[in-house]
C-alpha cells in the first residue's frame, strides 16, 4: 500500500464508538488515520493533531488508558494520543541532550531516559520500556523502575514485545533475541535474561533450535499466538516458536527502502513499515493470532467469558483514569501509592492508593494506619501471601470502578477473600447474588456445604431456599458430608424439606 510518506510506527485502536477500528501509521511529522482494510477501498486521513509532532517511533496501544503510547523528538520521553488526538506528556522531559546523558528512575516528567527504542504494553496497564542498554518499567502511576540484570551482553535493545497471553516478555538486540525475566532480582550481568534464538555476539542467516541459530540484523520483534515472536531480521521475517526453534517466512518479498517496524492489523493481517520509502507490506496467512490486548479486545466474542474480559478491561480503563489522575497530582501526594504483593513465592504485584483501599476495606484500613498494630502497619508495601492474585485484581477493580465484572471460576475466591479483608457489606451481596445466579440443582449442595464454612449466613438461607424449591432435581450425592459438618445445619433442611412436601 501507499502511504504518501516513510512509514516510522504502524499501531491500531478499537473504535470509540461502535464503528471499525482504526490503523494508525506513524510519519516524521504527523500521524495518517485509516479506518477499514489498508490495502483497499480504506478511507485515509491525516490526524488533527494538539501539537507538533516530529519524529515519531515505537507507537503502542495500552488499553487501560484506551491511549497509543508514542515516543517523539529525542526519544527520551514517552507521549500519549488520546481519544481527542491530543498528545500529552506521560514520563521523561523532551528535548533531553542524550550524549552521556541521565538515566535515572523516578515519577513521571521527573524520570529520564536515554534513548527510547521500543514500547511494550501489559494490557494491565504498565509499559516495558527498551532505553538503550537497560530495560524499564511504566507503572500506572506514572513510576519509572529499571528492571535489574536487563543490559544486553552486546549493543543495544533495538526491539521489546509482551505476550499478554502468555504473559511473556520478549527482547532482542540486533543479533539476538531472549526472554526477559521480569520478576528476578538481577545482578547487573544479565541474570534476568534467558537467551532463546540467535547469538549475543555473532551475526549469520541459520534456522533452527536456540543459539544454534543465527539472525542477520534484527530491527523489530512483535509476540504472536501460541508463544510465537516474529523477527524483522533485515528484509526477512523469521518465527521463534515456543519451543526456540528459528524458521524463515518462506517466499517472502518485502520492498526495498529499510524495512522498520511491524504492526498488527486489526483485520489480523502483518503490516511492515518502511523507513525509507512510502510503502507500506500487507500479509496475510500467518496466522499471528491474537496475541496483544488490542487484538484481545476487538477479536470477535460469542462467548460469555469473553465478553467478561471486555468487560473487565473497560473497569480497568476507569481504574486506569482514577490512578493518571492521582499520579498528576502535586509533589507529595504519590506517597499515597501502595504496593499489594499478592501470592506466595514472590506474588503478583499490584499498585493501588492508600485512600482507596481504606474505604474499601476494613482490613487494609487498619493495616495501612501507622497505629494500627499490626507488625507491618503503615508500610507503603503490603502482601497477601495465601490469596489468590487472579480473584483480587478483579476485586481491585471492583474498589475503583464500582462494577462486578469476574468469570464463574472466580466467584468462590473473590467472595473468601473480600470477607477476609472486611470489604463493605453490598460487595459480598454482590458476590453472593451472582454465586446464587450459578447455581444450579446439582451443586447447591456443594454451594451450601462451602457458604456454611465461610460463615456466610445470607447466602445459606438462599441457598436452602433454592434447594427445597428444587428438591425433586437436586442430587444428594453430597448430603453425607453436610450432614458430618454442619449437622445442625443438615438437620434443619430435613425439617424444611419434609414440610414442603
Amino acid at each position: 500500500m501507499y502511504a504518501a510518506y516513510p512509514v516510522r510506527g504502524i499501531a491500531a485502536r478499537p473504535s470509540a464508538a461502535g464503528g471499525e477500528p482504526e490503523t494508525l501509521l506513524f510519519h516524521d511529522h504527523r500521524i495518517q488515520v485509516i479506518v477499514g482494510r489498508i490495502d483497499g477501498g480504506a478511507s485515509k486521513s491525516d490526524l488533527p493533531l494538539s501539537t507538533t509532532l516530529r519524529n515519531a517511533r515505537c507507537p503502542a496501544y495500552e488499553p487501560t488508558s484506551d491511549c497509543v503510547l508514542l515516543t517523539a523528538f529525542d526519544k527520551t520521553a514517552i507521549l500519549q494520543l488520546d481519544r481527542s488526538n491530543a498528545l500529552s506528556l506521560v514520563a521523561g522531559k523532551q528535548f533531553t541532550v542524550r550524549s552521556g546523558g541521565a538515566s535515572f528512575d523516578h515519577s513521571g516528567v521527573d524520570a529520564r531516559f536515554r534513548g527510547i527504542g521500543a514500547l511494550a504494553p501489559d494490557g494491565q496497564g504498565s509499559v516495558y520500556i527498551a532505553d538503550v542498554d537497560r530495560i524499564r518499567k511504566l507503572d500506572v502511576a506514572s513510576r519509572v523502575t529499571t528492571l535489574p540484570g536487563t543490559n544486553p551482553p552486546r549493543g543495544t535493545w533495538v526491539g521489546l514485545s509482551y505476550d499478554v497471553v502468555a504473559g511473556v516478555l520478549w527482547a532482542a538486540n540486533d543479533r539476538a533475541v531472549c526472554v526477559v525475566d521480569v520478576e528476578a532480582g538481577g545482578d547487573g550481568g544479565g541474570r534476568s535474561l534467558r537467551l532463546v534464538g540467535g547469538d549475543w555476539q555473532a551475526r549469520g542467516f541459520v534456522d533452527g533450535g536456540g543459539s544454534t541459530s543465527r539472525f542477520t540484523r534484527i530491527v523489530a520483534i512483535m509476540a504472536c499466538a501460541d508463544r510465537r515472536l516474529l523477527v524483522l531480521d533485515g528484509t526477512k521475517l523469521r518465527f521463534v516458536g515456543a519451543d526456540n526453534i528459528v524458521n524463515t517466512v518462506a517466499g517472502l518479498r518485502l520492498h526495498t527502502g529499510g524495512p522498520q517496524c511491524l504492526g498488527m492489523l486489526p483485520q489480523g493481517d502483518l503490516a511492515v513499515g518502511h523507513g525509507g520509502s512510502t510503502y507500506v507490506d500487507v500479509l496475510s496467512g500467518l496466522q499471528q493470532g491474537p496475541c496483544n490486548q488490542f487484538s484481545a479486545r476487538t477479536a470477535s466474542a460469542t462467548s460469555s467469558q469473553q465478553q467478561q474480559q471486555q468487560q473487565h478491561s473497560q473497569a480497568l480503563v476507569e481504574l486506569h483514569k482514577v490512578l493518571a489522575a492521582q499520579s498528576a497530582s502535586p509533589a507529595g501526594e504519590l506517597d499515597s501509592a501502595v504496593t499489594v504483593r499478592v501470592g506466595g513465592g514472590g506474588g503478583r504485584v499490584f499498585l493501588a492508593h492508600r485512600s482507596v483501599l481504606a474505604a474499601r476495606s476494613k482490613y487494609f484500613r487498619r493495616l495501612l494506619d501507622p497505629a494500627g498494630g499490626f507488625a507491618d502497619s503503615g508500610g507503603a508495601e503490603v502482601a497477601l501471601q495465601d490469596a489468590d492474585p487472579e480473584a483480587f485484581s478483579w476485586l481491585l477493580a471492583y474498589m475503583y470502578t464500582g462494577e462486578l465484572h469476574m468469570p464463574g471460576e472466580l466467584l468462590r475466591p473473590a467472595a473468601e477473600l473480600a470477607g477476609r479483608l472486611l470489604m463493605p457489606a453490598e460487595y459480598g451481596a454482590d458476590l453472593q447474588a451472582r454465586l446464587l445466579a450459578a447455581v444450579t440443582p446439582g451443586s447447591v449442595v456443594s454451594e451450601l456445604i462451602w457458604a456454611a464454612q465461610h460463615d456466610m449466613t445470607d447466602l445459606v438461607a438462599r441457598l436452602k431456599v433454592y434447594l427445597v424449591r428444587h428438591r425433586w432435581e437436586v442430587s444428594f450425592d453430597k448430603l453425607g458430608e453436610l450432614m458430618a459438618c454442619f449437622p445442625d445445619l443438615a438437620a434443619s433442611l430435613v425439617r424444611e424439606l419434609a414440610a414442603a412436601l
